[in-house]
């Protein structure tokens, strides 16, 4: 009796650690894939190890120049950083300071209390800077 215990325990046991064994495997392809992924970064080439500048902050200075310069910089700071798609708006943000900081905190403030969309994406938030830009030159003109 207790050798059929015994022999039956070590099924079980055996069965088990086979178990385990093709679990083990599926979990190192999947380590193997990621780290593949992780090294290949999209299939662009590895990054080099250049310092990016940052870009110069915007202060909400009423220039088309100012404007342009300050998208343009950050477009190329995307780029050569590397920046997804969806870390631009939040990080543009921190490049505003004075009125376009000011600015910028109203309208979330707004679109938070009127319960509108937020602005989550890069293209939505330069023709927005673009907007309010150009809406203040309208009011100095006349």
């Amino acid at each position: 009796m207790l050798d059929k215990r015994v022999m039956s325990a070590i099924e079980e046991a055996s069965i088990l650690t086979d178990a385990v064994d093709v679990r083990v495997d599926g979990i190192q392809a999947e380590v193997n894939l990621l780290k593949r992924v992780v090294g290949r970064d999209d299939d662009r080439a590895p990054m080099s190890k250049v310092k990016v500048p940052d870009p110069k902050p915007f202060d909400g200075a009423r220039s088309a120049k100012e404007l342009e310069n300050f998208l343009w910089d950050m477009e190329t700071y995307f780029q050569a950083a590397r920046i997804p798609e969806a870390e631009k708006v939040s990080i543009t943000s921190m490049y505003l300071t004075g009125d376009a900081k000011l600015w910028w905190r109203t309208r979330l403030f707004d679109d938070t209390r009127a319960n509108r969309d937020k602005i989550e994406t890069w293209d939505v938030l330069k023709k927005e800077l673009k907007d309010q830009l150009f809406t203040l030159q309208h009011f100095v003109a006349c």
